[in-house]
């Protein structure tokens, strides 16, 4: 248990998906600089090799270990590959070449190394220059071999030669096999990352079309409701105009001409306001201003003022209040705002019919209901009516952002809205409020 616990926080520290490549490649550079070295230096003591090939050995693992620390501390992967490749590439590198033996012993596998690290850590033109050095200095490095022999360690036996090329070979090679997999593993990794935010990427783009739609239909929807009733009070107005010319004035109609003007502007007025809430709501600043409230009471007042005002479709209100109900703790104005609308759209989609407003108690909770027997509306519009606030098709039921407001409005007092409804039998709306003392919902 304690060895993978030890293994996950290792790899977590070093190689975490979430580390930059550059600082993975630094971590995977420096963990093999310090184990290669410390193994190199083992082994030269072990067989007593020269005393120079040991201290070149600790000193890359040193050095590795201190690079690796400051890097992991500081995040200055950069400044520490620049710092690494001197040190170890330009610096150690050739000292071991010549203390190992030159470029007849094995010493020389590990340039490949030095040129395939230095191509993967370093940069834009720290690589490009880099790269360009190194080859020039090992090319020198063996040509100075070559011609000055006395330059460099010889070793015992011609069977040590082939020893050490083996081994450099081996290890040069397993080196070479982990950088492959893990820089392999680093790709797929990033593809798979890339891959992800593009899935993203597609989901966002969708959803910002489907706002960009719902944003067209709410515009669509707002110039439709203003228009109506300004078509309405335009043709009034020009009615009222074309009465007044006539020689003898017909008061009742131009009565009747100015009412159905007031109405209409009461109308708009009335949209302009749902306007008001939603960017209200949106920007979350929608205020409630919570009193001691008798539900009862006043749905009873709203409704018989609302129903002469609302009602244009011959229907009949009839109540079922259940008596003696205590206060809730309510915003007045926003309780009346729901109740209206939810009347508005009853009377609206209801012709010669009834409407039933509602209000039991259930759990110190009360629950209003504005049923009605008009239109209804299918599962998919009712699912959806109280978390849009866009129209369906002129075929359809059109509940535009008055229900969104009302569910927003209700969420805010902590209670619940719902929709009961089927199509050509009728609608219940329901919301209930906590019989609470004062306590603000979120």
């Amino acid at each position: 248990m304690r060895r993978n616990s030890l293994a996950a926080v290792f790899l977590h520290t070093f190689f975490d998906r979430s580390l930059e490549d550059q600082a993975q490649v630094f971590h995977l550079m420096a963990l093999i600089g310090i184990v290669t070295g410390i193994g190199a230096a083992s082994l030269s003591a072990a067989i007593k090799d020269n005393i120079y090939v040991v201290v070149i050995n600790l000193a890359i693992s040193v050095i590795s270990f201190l690079l690796l620390l400051i890097a992991s501390y500081k995040k200055e992967y950069r400044l520490c590959s620049c710092v690494f490749t001197i040190l170890v590439f330009f610096i150690a590198f050739p000292l071991l070449f010549f203390a190992c033996g030159g470029y007849r012993s094995g010493a020389g596998h590990f340039f490949l190394i030095a040129i395939l690290f230095t191509s993967v850590l370093l940069q834009k033109y720290e690589r490009r220059i880099a790269l360009a050095l190194e080859v020039i200095l090992y090319l020198l490095c063996f040509f100075f071999a070559y011609r000055r022999p006395e330059s460099v360690a010889i070793l015992m036996s011609e069977s040590g030669y082939i020893v050490d090329n083996i081994v450099n070979f081996t290890i040069t090679c397993i080196i070479l096999a982990i950088v492959i997999y893990v820089r392999t593993r680093m790709f797929q990794f990033r593809q798979e990352q890339i891959q992800e935010l593009n899935r993203e990427l597609l989901a966002g783009n969708e959803a910002l079309a489907r706002y960009d739609r719902m944003k067209s239909d709410f515009l669509a929807t707002v110039a439709h409701e203003i228009n109506t009733p300004l078509a309405i009070i335009a043709a009034s107005s020009n009615d009222t105009l074309d009465l007044l010319d006539e020689s003898s004035l017909d008061l009742e109609e131009i009565r009747e001409n100015q009412i159905v003007i007031e109405r209409r502007v009461k109308l708009i007025d009335s949209i302009l306001l749902d306007l008001m809430d939603t960017v209200a709501i949106e920007s979350g600043r929608l205020s409630l201003r919570r009193q001691p409230l008798y539900l009862a009471e006043r749905i009873n007042d709203i409704c018989k003022v609302q129903h002469m005002k609302l009602d244009e479709n011959n229907n009949e209100i009839t109540f079922d209040l259940q008596a003696g109900l205590p206060e809730i703790w309510a915003d007045p104005q926003r309780v009346e705002q729901v109740i209206i609308n939810l009347l508005s759209n009853a009377f609206r989609y209801t012709q010669n019919g009834t409407i039933t407003v509602k209000l039991i108690r259930i759990n110190r909770m009360q629950i209003v209901s504005v049923i009605d027997n008009g239109e209804g509306m299918d599962a998919e519009t009712a699912k959806t009516a109280l978390r849009q606030y866009v129209s369906t098709k002129a075929d359809h039921w059109r509940h535009g952002i008055g229900l969104y407001i009302c569910r927003r409005i209700i969420l805010a007092h902590g209670g619940e809205i719902w929709i009961d409804s089927e199509k050509g039998v009728g609608t219940a709306i329901s919301f209930s409020l906590k019989e609470d003392s004062g306590h603000v919902w979120m």
